[in-house]
């Protein structure tokens, strides 16, 4: 996960910016995590890490239990991410679990194995 420009896994820090909020997935067992990233106090970014052995439908579950908890517990009134455009199983997760819509595009704004590849922005509301 992450760019050229990204840490090697043993060196990486989480950011402890008291903003970003760090939302376990999983119900009865951790699956992964959402990293969010508030662009401003109602314009959040989402980043999804899900750990490779969790199952399908618990994935589909978190994505589906998102919105409506960020809808109840927190300012949030819109998310979107930034993925890179060769990531489909990211962008159908976003789309189709997370209910997010193709709002536009960041060309050769990504680097990854040293080719620029474009960023796929998603976006949704949250609530009402």
């Amino acid at each position: 996960m992450g760019d050229d420009y990204a840490p090697e896994p043993e060196d990486f820090t989480p950011n402890q910016h008291p903003d970003i909020w760090y939302l376990v997935a999983g119900r009865s067992a951790l699956i992964g995590l959402f990293c969010l990233v508030p662009q401003n106090r109602v314009c959040w970014e989402v980043h999804v890490a899900l750990l490779p052995f969790s199952k399908t439908k618990e994935r589909w579950e978190a994505a589906r239990g998102l919105a409506p908890w960020l809808a109840q517990n927190t300012p949030c009134k819109r998310l979107v991410a930034s993925v890179p455009s060769n990531n489909w199983p990211a962008i159908v997760y976003g789309t189709h679990g997370m209910g997010m819509r193709y709002v536009g595009r960041h060309e050769r704004a990504f680097m990854k194995e040293g080719q620029l590849q474009d960023l796929v922005i998603l976006g949704r509301s949250i609530g009402g």
